[in-house]
């Protein structure tokens, strides 16, 4: 397609017709199983929960400088705004910023290999980071998009791709600049067993608490402190950043769970969302291990994805039997989690784990400032911040 007909184009906040269309094209593809009433109704929730509320989910689309509230716009795409921490190699405290989350990148058939949606990414910097850490402008585009009054404010932006690490990485703020660059999509995975083992890994002192979806909340909260103090203590010569999981973010993927199951004849709605390990080490302190999940049934294998991860190699062992013994009773056939920290893959593996590398799901992020991307770390680069 023509530089001059993408100059011609340009990113619109979407207007409640243009998003209720929006998800009338992607239901095809991800309306896994519901009808299309049941879908429109499920994101209709969805946009009255924390995650969404007050601007912080904008759908936005590519359309005709002359013509924004057309039906007919080339493609969409939504963005959450969120926060997230910074901390840089000098300083010894995190700072906190705001980060989007970036999902439901969708051309339709009719307007695909055009260069749409390569277009739409590009401008998607213009409306989500300050100007003043970007690029020029480039000539041929035209003039930058207006923007949105709850925008303009990143220092970072994600995405996770099922196409690839190329067309993000590509879709940068100007014709020279990268886009998205994937990060660690690593995954540990267990099948789950038919029978539960004889034996319990032990735990001296060990009480286990299972967690329903409002106490799963209250360990999101909490962990925010925990993470700014991990943060904080963390010696490295690169900048570290990451989400944070309360606020609604990590509740997110358990509530589109549970709108699903709840409507599926095959699984019955869990009780158990989460679990807590407290016990009393060597030294005598009290130490909490915990873990979050939410389950993804299609496609199969149904799996129980961890969300948010916090262990010690000494409490992994238990926590690994309580989780497989969830999914056991949520009808699952694996547990996978995101990231798992090295000191812990030797113990995943003897446990039965296996640790690869992911071709879906890529994690990818775009930075927006001088920091090169080798410069960086994604701490906690978990599920909880998929969307």
């Amino acid at each position: 397609m023509s530089s001059q007909y993408l100059a011609s184009l340009t990113l619109f906040a979407a207007t409640r017709e243009q998003t209720v269309e929006s998800r009338r094209r992607t239901f095809p593809q991800w309306g896994r199983g519901l009808t299309l009433e049941q879908y429109l109704t499920r994101e209709a929730t969805m946009d009255q929960a924390e995650q969404a509320v007050n601007g912080k989910l904008i759908t936005w689309v590519l359309v005709p400088r002359n013509d924004p509230s057309t039906l007919d716009f080339k493609c969409s795409c939504e963005t959450y705004r969120r926060k997230g921490l910074i901390k840089r190699p000098d300083s010894t405290s995190s700072e906190e910023v705001f980060g989007y989350g970036i999902a439901s990148v969708f051309t339709p058939p009719q307007h695909r290999k055009k260069g749409h949606a390569g277009r739409m990414m590009r401008l998607l910097h213009w409306v989500l980071a300050p100007k003043d850490v970007l690029p020029p402008f480039p000539e041929g585009w035209g003039t930058p998009p207006s923007g949105h009054v709850c925008c303009g404010n990143a220092k970072f932006s994600v995405l996770y791709s099922d196409i690839g690490p190329g067309f993000y990485k590509s879709a940068g703020p100007d014709e020279k600049s990268e886009g998205w660059i994937v990060r660690d999509p690593v995954s540990t995975i267990w099948d789950v067993p038919k029978d539960a083992p004889n034996e319990i890994p032990a735990q001296p002192a060990a009480s286990v608490k299972w967690l329903t979806v409002d106490a799963c909340e209250a360990i999101w909260d909490q962990d925010v402190a925990l993470m700014k103090a991990d943060l904080a203590s963390t010696d490295t010569p690169r900048t570290v950043f990451t989400f944070l999981p309360d606020a609604g973010v990590s509740a997110y993927l358990v509530r589109r769970t549970i709108f699903f199951i709840s409507g599926h004849s095959l699984y019955e709605l869990p009780t158990k969302w989460g679990i807590t390990l407290q016990s009393i080490q060597k030294d005598e302190h009290s130490v909490t291990t915990s873990a979050t999940w939410t389950l993804d049934v299609r496609p199969p294998p149904p799996t129980l994805i961890v969300t948010r991860l916090r262990t010690t190699k000494e409490s992994f062992p238990q926590l690994v039997f309580c989780m497989l013994s969830a999914a056991r009773e949520s009808q699952m056939e694996r547990v996978e989690v995101w990231n798992l920290p090295m000191e812990l893959q030797e113990i995943a593996s003897s446990l039965g784990g296996k640790t690869l590398v992911r071709d879906e799901h890529l994690n990818a992020f775009k930075w927006y400032g001088p920091e090169k991307s080798e410069d960086l770390e994604w701490a906690f680069n978990e599920k909880f911040a998929w969307c």
